[in-house]
């Protein structure tokens, strides 16, 4: 009986709080720019020489323009400042352009995925993004290839390499199977990234990177090696790892390599001990801040 009575005085104090007049508070944001200006201007400055230096970058794959928001995690800006490229699944979204000139003031460069492993529509995917590259302002274009090269895959490419006169000064990557690329037309890509999810040792990984080296002539220092979160690898005393440091180390004593890409970079980003805090981590693995 106690119990039921201390129940109905929970309810009745529930809906008295319902029909109480709730008083409207007024919040305003202030982004650091605004409130520290001059300082906020200083790091944009270090910020962009950073990204203009000679260092490891920092590359990730982000599947944005979900049908829903639910997070930050589906937004660009949630992105850490360091950063160097993000390659994008879909076109851009309402959302995703408002976040694009905040990515653009951090020199953080966006690239747009066509995926041409499908033959028949390879040249349409590639014709597709070049628009939006264009009317967006991006800043380059990702060109995936999954699969076996088949004769038309081969005429697909030779097509798409002739359209690449409209990237001019823009950033231009490939991922997936390099056969897919005819030789003549390698010089055209300043990064080919390297999907390394799947390989399950460092002495194997290290000699993926040497037949990419000396197989189809791929400059190392273009191989952007990339993995997930999630990802393990045996290391060179064959105990099993987090594949990321692994990896970024293979980065700086392979070649060296460009630098490291990550999968997946807005699944559960904002946990804070997985997506965010190793993406830092990664950065700073491979970019260490200089302290005196």
């Amino acid at each position: 009986m106690k119990v039921k009575h201390l129940l109905g005085i929970f309810g009745m104090l529930a809906l008295a709080a319902c029909n109480a007049d709730i008083e409207p508070v007024e919040q305003s944001l202030v982004p650091p720019k605004d409130q520290i200006p001059a300082q906020w201007a200083e790091y944009m400055r270090a910020l962009g020489a950073y990204k203009q230096s000679e260092h490891y970058m920092i590359y990730a794959h982000f599947d944005n323009a979900p049908e829903k928001v639910v997070s930050e995690k589906n937004c660009l800006r949630s992105l850490p400042d360091s950063l160097d490229i993000v390659a994008l699944k879909n076109p851009l979204s309402k959302f995703d352009r408002q976040d694009l000139a905040g990515l653009h003031e951090k020199s953080t460069r966006v690239l747009l995925t066509a995926d041409c492993s499908d033959s028949a529509t390879a040249v349409t995917k590639v014709d597709e993004a070049l628009a939006a590259i264009a009317a967006d302002g991006l800043d380059g274009i990702v060109i995936s290839f999954t699969g076996t090269v088949t004769d038309a895959a081969k005429a697909a490419e030779a097509v798409i390499a002739g359209k690449f006169g409209a990237l001019a000064g823009k950033t231009i990557v490939f991922e997936g199977n390099p056969a897919f690329i005819a030789e003549s037309n390698r010089e055209h890509y300043d990064l080919f990234v390297v999907d390394v999810r799947e390989i399950p040792t460092l002495f194997a990984l290290q000699s993926d990177i040497d037949y990419l080296v000396n197989r189809f002539g791929i400059e190392a220092r273009k191989l952007v090696l990339a993995t997930t979160f999630a990802a393990t690898m045996l290391d060179e005393s064959l105990k099993e790892q987090a594949a990321i440091p692994v990896v970024g180390r293979c980065v700086m004593t392979g070649g060296p390599l460009a630098g490291m890409g990550l999968y997946n970079v807005n699944d559960d980003y904002y946990s804070p001990t997985v997506n965010y805090p190793q993406t830092k981590a990664a950065i700073n693995l491979l970019n260490p801040a200089y302290t005196e």
